[in-house]
């Protein structure tokens, strides 16, 4: 955007809803959006924002006259016009009352056998990374945290490390604490999620492999993974939002959402917009091929709309306002 460049005449922004294109964090602050809408205003260019899922305000203006819309119903890629996937909502409230504790429902696991019987390739999207978000002692209450941060580490199962995901500090991962006897050291937990390989264990055969920033800290390891998974040379690929984006693998048919509630109740006020533009994503990352892709999202607060009206047993307040020439504005319940 700061780039001097004569006779600009277009400007494309793809993936417009991207968070990233906002610089707030140092000046100067701007959101790289709006600099190329006011860019292309002062040169008398045009602006093309591309995206799946565009942002709120975008579509908005795209609807009401402000923006020119273009839309594309049909996903065109190089083997042609491919079929959007089939998407299935699992509630996994109704899993825990069959019987299922696990973090994987039934339809899923049954999905990726399946997928490996067909020699086709999964995706599963996990929204976090560690395999807990804080390490604590039962006994005494215990926390390990950051001694620069002071924030909880998270803890990673592969490493078994904690790690400050703010300044990046590790620390070996002990489960008797200091000054603590033996006994309580016993008691140390994690809320160990066993995200990652252990996911999969009702899938042995499958070769695993996980896509994150603890695994791609070395020069060259994105085009590794990248290229294992284009020679087939991994079954499920497990992963945060970097393989949510970009991945054009003709062989993976099955994507799956673990838990759509960790961005969904993330305390900011664009987290139901961040969490579907997410979801989506990841949805376009299966049945990229000739064969029909599938997505199956867990979560423990689905949204359900029922076919006709029903009564519910729910207490519903109402507010009414009415004009009283005694009272004014009367305010009843």
């Amino acid at each position: 955007m700061f780039t001097p460049q004569p006779n600009l005449g277009l400007i494309i922004i793809d993936e417009e809803h991207e968070w990233t294109y906002k610089q707030a964090d140092k000046t100067p602050r701007y959101h790289a959006r709006t600099a190329a809408i006011k860019l292309a205003q002062l040169c008398g260019a045009h602006v093309i924002l591309g995206s799946a899922t565009p942002d709120v305000e975008s579509h908005y203006k795209a609807t009401h006259g402000i923006y020119k819309l273009v839309e594309l119903p049909e996903r065109i890629t190089v083997r042609g016009i491919t079929p959007l996937p089939e998407v299935e909502i699992i509630d996994m409230r109704q899993e825990l009352k069959a019987g299922n504790s696990g973090i994987f429902s039934r339809s899923l696991l049954e999905s990726l056998r399946q997928t490996l019987e067909k020699h086709e390739q999964s995706i599963l999207f996990i929204n976090r990374r560690g395999a807990a978000n804080f390490a604590r002692c039962l006994s005494c209450g215990f926390t390990f945290r950051c001694p620069r941060c002071l924030v909880a580490l998270t803890y990673h199962a592969v490493e078994k490390r904690l790690v400050c995901h703010h300044c990046n500090y590790r620390a070996a991962f002990h489960r008797q604490m200091p000054g603590m006897r033996k006994t309580e050291g016993q008691a140390f937990r994690h809320r160990d999620r066993k995200s990652g390989r252990g996911n999969c264990q009702a899938v042995p055969s499958a070769r695993i492999t996980r896509w994150d920033s603890d695994v791609t800290g070395a020069r060259g390891s994105h085009e590794e993974i990248l290229k294992k998974l284009v020679n087939h040379e991994a079954d499920i690929l497990i992963g945060t939002q970097m393989i949510a984006k970009g991945l054009d693998l003709p062989q993976v048919t099955l994507a799956g959402v673990i838990n759509a509630d960790t961005g969904l109740n993330y305390p900011d006020f664009r987290s139901g917009e961040r969490t579907f533009q997410l979801t989506c994503q990841i949805a376009g990352r299966a049945g990229r091929g000739m064969g029909a892709g599938k997505v199956i999202i867990q979560t423990y607060s689905p949204a359900t709309m029922p076919s006709r009206p029903r009564r519910s047993t729910t207490t519903r307040v109402f507010i009414r306002r009415k004009w009283n020439t005694a009272h004014g504005w009367v305010t009843r319940l």
